[in-house]
């Protein structure tokens, strides 16, 4: 995809996703996980990087280059894609799946590309390609589209000036997220904060939870892989819980929060039962692999519980979306397959039994 074209489709898709995320909160009047604790803070902000990516980098022909915790790679265009090292969320350690740790471990011809690293004990390298379109991240395994063996340039292109729209895109972008947050942060101004592309999460002990955009990686917008952006969404009706919504690679995700910084990651925005004692979230894309398409959680005294979730069976593709409460015991639901326009409406029903689905009357 151009570069122009791929700006516009994450505009859209951060506004899109924006509207939903708001309406799924107001409707009170990637595998979940069970919440942990922050661990104990780390010693430095990242990890040294290794003796090998030294040498590799010593043969790049001078495409690649360290500055501390920044990794400089240059693509073909002259232009130069950083991607930065981030072991901690402002004071606190960052949750899974937010720590970064790119590491240059030669090139891959195969792909054609800069073969990486991404995150400490990482289990699959990824390849940034090197080409003509915008750089992306492919898994270091994916078929190459040349039969032949692209070798590493024999020397790195010329710099090049930074493409002035690319701060108008980020400005555009930022400004139409910020607004949209900006009732709920003043209505929490003493918890939640933003600045630029870092929105902070003061927890009971004054310790403060940062998590920071990544949008723009050097020259470039970054590679639609490891592209994400924050924003507040609100807060649980007992004000115990916040709620942060984190959008990458054309999917979405929310953190539930609590005072004292544990965070539980959830497949998306949820909704919180009119009491306030329960919380749902549903899968409405399948852009990313589901195990669990709804998860029900407690929050009686403050604590997350998880109690009730339906799993997806085999080649299984059935999404859900959020309606609306009936009642504290009553979340009406829409199913029906991914990428399809039909949906059947079904119930999420709390009783004496707890609680299960209902379609026509059915118990599923």
């Amino acid at each position: 995809m151009k570069r122009s074209s791929r700006r516009v489709a994450f505009a859209a898709v951060l506004l899109c996703l924006g509207a939903g995320a708001v309406a799924a909160v107001m409707l009170w009047p990637r595998e979940a996980t069970e919440p942990t604790p922050p661990p104990a803070p780390l010693a430095n902000n990242a990890p040294a990087a290794p003796i090998a990516e030294s040498a590799a980098i010593a043969e790049s022909h001078g495409l690649v280059t360290r500055s501390g915790v920044a990794l400089d790679l240059r693509m073909k265009s002259g232009e130069v894609v950083t991607l930065t090292d981030r072991a901690k969320c402002g004071e606190l350690p960052c949750p899974a799946g937010l720590a970064t740790s790119y590491r240059y471990l030669g090139w891959d011809e195969k792909v054609g590309g800069y073969r990486l690293s991404v995150a400490v004990n990482a289990a699959q390298p990824m390849v940034l390609t090197y080409g003509d379109d915008d750089p992306t991240m492919l898994d270091s395994r994916h078929e190459a589209e040349n039969l032949e063996p692209t070798p590493l340039p024999a020397k790195a292109p010329a710099a090049v000036a930074t493409d002035e729209s690319l701060s108008g895109w980020l400005k555009d972008l930022t400004e139409e997220r910020d607004e949209t947050e900006k009732p709920a942060i003043a209505a929490h101004a003493q918890r939640i904060q933003r600045d630029g592309g870092k929105l902070t999460v003061i927890l009971d002990d004054k310790r403060r939870l940062t998590f920071e955009d990544d949008l723009v990686c050097g020259q470039l917008a970054c590679p639609p892989q490891v592209s994400r952006s924050f924003d507040y969404v609100g807060d649980s009706p007992d004000g115990h819980f916040h709620l942060v919504r984190q959008q990458w690679n054309e999917s979405e995700s929310a953190m539930l929060i609590d005072g004292t910084g544990t965070i539980l990651t959830l497949p998306s925005v949820p909704s919180f039962s009119p009491d306030g004692k329960f919380i749902v979230s549903v899968v409405s894309d399948l852009e990313e692999a589901q195990p669990q398409r709804v998860q029900v959680w407690s929050l009686a005294d403050g604590k997350i519980t998880s109690v009730f979730a339906i799993p997806a069976r085999s080649e299984d593709d059935t999404v859900y979306e959020l309606v609306g409460w009936s009642d504290a015991s009553h979340l009406r639901l829409k199913r029906g397959p991914w990428g399809g326009d039909k949906r059947s409406p079904v119930t999420l029903v709390r009783d004496s039994q707890g609680w299960h689905l209902l379609e026509s009357g059915n118990v599923e």
